[in-house]
């Protein structure tokens, strides 16, 4: 099984050494040292999960191992059947399953795959706005499984721990974002790192095709560029 199977696509900069763990060290050294065979990752929207997700599918594929990664939120893309011989694999990332929770076809396959992988080394990897508790499954018996999962609630980013996250970011991407505009940034774009990070790509962009600094009037323009343009 391999990752271009897929029609999903995942992010060449969602790896570790981009990701600012912050008050989430734990979940983001346990990810990177193997360690949990079933993990469950719950935070809000932009909360990092994804990042995490995708970063321990990166270092998978460059350990030269097998991984596949499946963004539940397109599901409809998707068949259930493509959860078959997954435990062929070294590592399962489910993104966002609360997707396909109480879709009894889902959820018949999901609790398959967690039989045939009590038997492997395979390691089963998921996240989701809650933990398994307190969201609606169709089987009692996938949400008994589930809940016997490592599961990590992630934190949110204070304001200066934010600011630290998207000059990480921008540092990884090759430019340099000053304090100023980074907290410009902060108070006119919304404060969650997914959609910081979406801007940061952008500025990258247009800041390389321009040869432009990431200044506070260059970024102004840009924003009101791309406000005008939606």
């Amino acid at each position: 099984v391999e990752q271009l199977l897929l029609p999903v696509s995942v992010s060449e900069h969602m790896v570790f050494d981009s990701f600012y763990p912050g008050p989430n060290l734990e979940i983001y050294q346990s990810l990177q040292g193997h360690v949990e065979k079933l993990l469950w990752i719950a935070g809000t929207k932009g909360s990092g999960k994804t990042h995490l997700l995708q970063a321990a599918f990166h270092q998978c594929i460059r350990l030269a191992n097998k991984s596949l990664y499946i963004p539940m939120q397109e599901f409809e893309q998707l068949s259930p059947e493509v959860l078959d011989d997954l435990d062929q694999l070294d590592l399962i990332c489910i993104d966002d399953i609360e997707f396909i929770l109480g879709n009894q076809a889902w959820e018949i396959k999901l609790l398959d795959l967690y039989e045939r992988l009590q038997t492997t080394n395979t390691r089963l990897l998921i996240t989701s706005h809650e933990t398994p508790k307190v969201l609606n499954f169709f089987l009692p018996d996938l949400a008994s499984r589930f809940s016997l999962s490592v599961i990590y609630q992630l934190k949110i980013l204070s304001e200066t721990e934010i600011i630290s996250a998207i000059q990480l970011h921008a540092d990884i991407r090759g430019f340099n974002l000053p304090i100023e505009s980074a907290n410009y940034l902060l108070k006119r774009v919304e404060r969650n790192v997914s959609s910081l990070m979406e801007i940061i790509k952008i500025l990258d962009y247009e800041s390389l095709s321009k040869q432009r600094k990431l200044t506070i009037p260059f970024i102004k323009n840009i924003l009101q560029f791309g406000h005008k343009d939606q």
